[in-house]
């Protein structure tokens, strides 16, 4: 998919241009923030994940996530790019603020969450780790999680 979205002429980072492999998504997503980038996602399970999601408000990050990933990347990309003028228009509108995109498979776009805050419906203990990190970086301590 990244190539196809190159050729469409939209700039796009490669997590594994970046991070190694083994990186948890809560670091990254805060790091996208940081750096003023967004994320793009098949997974939609991070808005049930508290470090994930204590990770986008500390970063203040947009993530665009498909509705479905379940459909090749070639399909998702297609999606994308017939989505990328109303993504465009939403990361323009919201003037630095951030917010949870959704791409639907036939190529529409709606915001579902805007300057979304965690909850803690589920915590890995392996994202918990990339979470403490995120904290660190942003002068935060990071509360007890729960198992």
């Amino acid at each position: 998919m990244p190539d196809q979205l190159r050729r469409a002429g939209i700039q796009i980072v490669v997590h594994d241009d970046i991070y190694p492999q083994n990186e948890r998504d809560p670091w990254i997503f805060y790091q996208c923030g940081v750096q003023r980038l967004v994320v793009v996602t098949s997974d939609t399970d991070f808005r049930k994940s508290f470090p994930h999601m204590a990770a986008v408000v500390l970063g203040k990050t947009s993530v665009i996530a498909f509705s479905r990933n379940d459909y090749k990347s070639e399909v998702r990309g297609n999606a994308f790019i017939k989505a990328r003028a109303a993504i465009e228009k939403a990361l323009r509108m919201q003037k630095g603020k951030y917010f949870i995109g959704v791409v639907g498979m036939n190529g529409d776009f709606r915001i579902c969450d805007e300057s979304p805050l965690p909850s803690r419906k589920t915590c890995d203990p392996k994202d918990w780790k990339s979470f403490e990190l995120v904290c660190r970086s942003a002068g935060k301590l990071p509360l007890a999680p729960l198992h």
